[in-house]
């Protein structure tokens, strides 16, 4: 699988989780998830090899999508690298 493919899976899975999870879907901005989950990949495909800035740039949004009443938990369960085997 390419980096974009996981991603788009990442934010696919992370999408139907806020669904599962959460009954005012509308309140958490789906460019928020897609970003995270493009950052995320970068990090993970590059085994954590990134620039300070890249990580503080991740942090942001990270604290933008926790920000939001009821994602803490969600975010939780996304924020590590996918199982490769």
């Amino acid at each position: 699988m390419n980096m974009q493919d996981i991603s788009d899976e990442c934010t696919k899975k992370f999408l139907e989780r806020i669904k599962e999870k959460m009954e005012a879907k509308s309140s958490v901005p789906s460019h928020l998830i897609t970003k995270y989950c493009r950052m995320r990949t970068i990090y993970c495909e590059s085994e954590g090899k990134v620039s300070k800035s890249f990580v503080t740039a991740m942090d942001k949004c990270i604290q933008e999508i926790i920000s939001i009443e009821g994602m803490e938990d969600i975010m939780n369960e996304y924020n590590k690298c996918p199982d490769n085997s």
